[in-house]
């Protein structure tokens, strides 16, 4: 009698434990959500021949955007071996680049995208939305040490299948790398990589072939470059596609 009093204890709890799962990621979003992972590896790029009749502009969309703006960003600037400031006005700057231009001169025609008032986190590597039982509504930037060599950074990008629309993204930026804010030569530049991965956040894919090297989503960067902080032509495409 002991036996099956626990066994039917246990399978209640099994029950309750299960729907609270069921809950909390229904809460947090539909349930057909698929994850896309942005690598974002370090290759110096040895410009092409300039395309015959100019430059037409690249751009690629995932097919998913925000339907509800602007979007929230959270911040633990701990491990980018940075003052917390020069963390904070880099990244605030890298989102503003894709609200209105302002730092690449170009005419702003989208929302306002990002709310580039960041909170401050305490999160770290392992609490990004890497799975699914990881998503929590906020989308977290962040240092930490991926366990692949030659990646610059990464982004987790969370969306519904059934309306296209992004629900979430995590940004990881690899402490393998001297990190700078002022140009400095053999370091990354965070703003310069912090506008591409945002540009993911927005609902960007990576461009690889050669003739889109001078765009911000091109899928490659170097030590010292700080030409991607400026949206091209293309990146202006394709912003302006998804919320002009």
């Amino acid at each position: 009698m002991e036996l099956k009093s626990y066994l039917a204890t246990a399978i209640v709890l099994l029950i309750v434990v299960s729907g609270f799962s069921v809950v909390l990621v229904s809460a947090r979003g539909p349930p057909d959500l698929e994850r896309i992972l942005f690598i974002h590896p370090e290759k110096p790029v040895k410009p092409p021949k300039p395309p015959p009749g100019g430059e037409n502009g690249f751009y690629k969309l995932i097919g998913a955007k925000w339907q509800s703006l602007p979007v929230y960003l959270e911040l633990n600037p701990s491990g980018s071996g940075l003052s917390g400031s020069a963390v904070l006005s880099a990244i605030g700057i890298a989102a503003e680049e894709w609200d209105d231009g302002d730092y690449s001169g170009w005419a702003g025609v989208t929302p306002d995208l990002f709310y580039d008032t960041m909170a401050i986190t305490n999160k770290g590597y392992s609490d990004l939305a890497w799975a699914r039982d990881k998503l929590d509504s906020c989308n977290t930037l962040i240092w930490g040490n991926y366990p692949t060599s030659g990646i610059i950074a990464v982004t987790i990008l969370w969306y519904s299948r059934a309306t296209k629309t992004i629900v979430e993204f995590d940004i990881v930026f690899d402490t393998d790398y001297a990190w700078s804010t002022s140009r400095e030569a053999g370091k990354m530049d965070l703003q310069n990589i912090a506008t591409h991965e945002l540009g993911h956040g927005a609902g960007l894919d990576d461009l690889y072939q050669d003739a889109a090297y001078q765009e911000t989503m091109y899928g490659y960067s170097s030590l010292g470059e700080i030409s991607k902080r400026d949206l091209y032509t293309g990146d202006k495409q394709g912003i302006t596609k998804l919320y002009g």
